[in-house]
Order: C-alpha cells, then structure tokens, then sequence
C-alpha cells in the first residue's frame, strides 16, 4: 500500500513539474518576444517620423506643382514625388520584415534563421533607401529652390556647392543611421539568441 501511495504522489510531482516546465517555457518565450520587439521600436520610430515627413513633402509638392514652370523643373518634380512616395513604402516593408518574427511559433533554431533571413532582406531595403535618398537629394533641391524661393537653382553658379556639401553631410548621416540600424538589430539578435541558454 505505501508503494502504490509513494507512486501516485511521484507521478503527482511529475505532472505539476511538468505543468511548471511548460509555464516557464511560455513565459520565457513571451519575454524574449517583448524585449525583441522593444529592440526593434528603436528603428521603428525614426523610419515613421521620416516616412511621415516624407509623404507631407510629396503632398506639398503636388499642390503646388503648378509653380514648376520649367519642363526640367517638372521632370524633377515628378521624380521627386515619386521617390518621396517610394521611400515610406520601402521602409514600412523593412519595418514590418524585421518587426514580425514569430517567435512563439518557431523553435530556438528557426526563429535564427528566419532573423538571418529577414535581417538581409531589412538590409537591402534600407540600401534602397540609401540609393532613393541619393537620388531625392539631386531632384528635390530644384523643385524647393522654385517652389519656396522662386529660383531656378539651374541658372545659379553655386548650385554645384549646395550638391556637394548636400552629399558629403547625405553620406555621413547616412552611414550614421545605417550603423545605429545594424547596432540594434545586432542587440536583437542577441536577445533572440538567449532563448538557447
């Protein structure tokens, strides 16, 4: 009789430690979750105010693009607007690539890889911006000087300075963005990677 009782209450041990295993496993899980997508709001902020920025720029643009009188003015414009309305689509894309890892769904292993995975695709979205801001910089600098001064900036002599100190500063804030960009992402990673331990 005391055999039979010893091993009703092991196996009684047995379910409550394997009910606790479980808790803990979910509540882990559910950390990690909220600490990564803590990480990741850091670049989900900026990239919304500057997609923001960018569409109240377009929309100004579009209503006083009468004021373009110049059919290279135009051609700027458009490309203009067109490049401002691109920008926020790709960086809500990269936003939602790195910000939508299933971490609950995946094992350790496999939320890794889809990390590495979206962690590419994040990059390669955000050197599309690079190469779209390069490109909103040589367009939009005309249509601003029209519209907000009343100069065809073409007709000026020092246009050319304006582009090169606008690259020089362009490529540094850039580079600078960029590297805070992969620092977080990396800080991510690693609270991906303590679900391991």
């Amino acid at each position: 009789m005391e055999l039979e009782e010893i091993k009703i209450a092991w196996e009684q041990m047995s379910a409550e430690i394997s009910k606790q295993k479980k808790l803990t496993d979910s509540l882990i899980i559910r950390m990690t979750r909220l600490n990564y997508r803590n990480k990741t709001r850091k670049i989900i902020l900026p990239e919304t105010i500057g997609s923001i920025g960018c569409l109240v720029m377009a929309f100004f643009i579009l209503l006083h693009f009468d004021g373009l009188h110049a059919w290279y003015l135009q051609v700027c414009g458009i490309l203009t607007i067109f490049t401002l309305l691109l920008l926020p689509l790709l960086s809500f894309k990269s936003i939602h690539i790195i910000h939508s890892i299933r971490i609950q769904d995946n094992s350790y292993k496999e939320a890794l890889l889809e990390y590495a995975q979206r962690k590419k695709k994040f990059v390669f979205f955000q050197k599309w911006n690079f190469y779209l801001g390069a490109l909103l910089l040589v367009v939009i600098l005309p249509v601003t000087g029209q519209l907000l001064g009343g100069k065809d900036v073409f007709r000026l002599n020092w246009v050319w300075l304006w582009y090169a100190c606008s690259f020089i500063f362009f490529y540094f804030l850039a580079n600078w963005i960029f590297k805070k960009y992969v620092s977080t992402l990396n800080e991510a990673q690693t609270i991906l990677q303590e679900l391991e331990d």
